[in-house]
């Protein structure tokens, strides 16, 4: 048995820790344990899930719940992969205070984790916390069955509840939960507002009304505050660097083109923008030719955004098929086109630095008809991992996103904002 103590963040994040172990083949179960299971963290960790599933990899969580910080929508999120979730709700009286993680392989080395940083987004990446890594070989097989044994006799003690469905659906409509999603440092276009958003905002009225939590207020807390009104069709923004504006999205509807009400989105930008802070790049793009794999952003914009790519740290000198020398980084991708739905995932795609350009280089990008006038939206999830929103010009989303591409570089005529 190894035992090792690390400093998050000057030697590792936690959520590198769990991304790694969560995405590697060889661990056959994982647990997951935390006291306070926020939203933002599991939103971190989902796609990681996903991936361990995909590979048949038993998770198994343990959350503790409370009506501030976990919502319906996440957990549901959770059992829709195969998670088995056990729960305790938290109170004054009685609170679930354990950070664990164990990783268990059956042919290689097991690993658990112990850590004081809460289960939030600062909580396993930015925040000082001390990490204690106990790693047990392939041969000590018994000794980790020991620590097996001691997590599944603690979670079946009558303390903590087997989540299903139904049982989640009724804490949300007691208010022991929040019903929905209420807080994310970025939206996802998909969740900002669907095709079938009117059918899902009543369903959701009908089961979760009473006592239920609603408040998109408290959607993003740091750059951006949306509140959104599905039965009405109507968003307001508010940018950080801009005022708050009512907008009213266009109407779809061919039989009653009268009532369309299109109503110009003006955000302010008389604060300098804050490149140092950036998470997502917002940009319009260009037509791609047919089985195009790469999209190039002037490099007249990105000089400014060094520290959101990453540079130089992350790059390293690779030669391109012409034999010319670029700097490049691998990343992690996730695309998503808003029209189809259709999502994409490239653990081999790239970000190309070279004098003229940065380009987003993904094989996946060719599925994609990219046509003047759609806006990406570049999303830094963690260092090596991206997500990539692609808003069609024909869809409502493409309205609200044009409002943030207030500003223009000398050279460049792609008008582009950042969040």
């Amino acid at each position: 048995m190894e035992i090792k103590f690390l400093n998050q963040p000057k030697d590792v994040k936690l959520i590198d820790i769990l991304t790694e172990k969560l995405r590697d083949t060889s661990f056959s179960r994982v647990w997951i344990i935390a006291g306070f299971a926020k939203d933002s963290a599991m939103d971190y960790i989902l796609e990681d899930v996903l991936k361990a599933r995909e590979n048949g990899t038993q998770i198994e969580c343990v959350f503790g719940l409370d009506k501030k910080n976990t919502s319906k929508d996440m957990l549901l999120k959770f059992l829709n992969c195969g998670c088995n979730i056990r729960y305790h709700l938290n109170d004054d009286g009685a609170k679930l205070e354990s950070r664990l993680y164990a990783f268990e392989s059956t042919e290689g080395d097991s690993y658990v984790y112990i850590t004081g940083g809460k289960f939030s987004e600062n909580g396993i990446s930015n925040n000082l916390t001390l990490i204690e890594e106990i790693k047990y070989s392939k041969d000590e097989k018994i000794e980790f069955s020991k620590v097996r044994a001691a997590i599944e006799n603690g979670i079946s003690k009558e303390e903590f509840d087997v989540l299903t469905e139904d049982k989640l659906k009724e804490l949300a409509s007691t208010g022991d939960i929040m019903a929905r999603i209420t807080e994310r440092k970025i939206p996802k276009i998909s969740e900002l507002y669907s095709s079938n958003a009117g059918e899902e905002t009543e369903n959701a009225t009908k089961e979760y009304d009473e006592g239920a939590s609603t408040d998109f207020k408290e959607l993003l807390q740091k750059d951006l505050d949306i509140d959104i009104d599905m039965g009405e069709e109507s968003v307001k923004v508010q940018d950080s660097l801009g005022e708050e504006v009512e907008h009213k999205l266009k109407n779809t509807n061919e039989e009653k083109p009268e009532e369309t009400v299109v109503s110009k989105m003006i955000l302010g930008n008389d604060k300098p923008l804050n490149y140092d802070k950036m998470s997502t790049l917002i940009i319009y793009l260009s037509k791609s030719e047919e089985g195009n794999n790469d999209i190039k952003i002037p490099s007249a914009i990105t000089s400014n955004m060094f520290k959101f790519l990453n540079y130089p740290d992350a790059f390293h000198a690779e030669e391109d098929e012409k034999g010319n020398l670029n700097e490049t980084q691998k990343i992690t991708l996730e695309i998503f086109e808003n029209g189809e739905g259709d999502t994409f995932i490239d653990d081999d795609a790239k970000i190309i630095q070279s004098t003229k350009n940065t380009t987003i280089m993904s094989v996946k990008l060719s599925k994609i008809d990219i046509q003047d006038g759609d806006i990406m939206r570049l999303i830094k999830v963690s260092d090596g991992n991206f997500r990539c929103e692609i808003i069609k010009q024909n869809t409502n989303e493409h309205s609200i996103w044009e409002g943030f591409c207030t500003s223009t570089t000398k050279g460049s005529s792609k008008k582009f904002g950042i969040a």
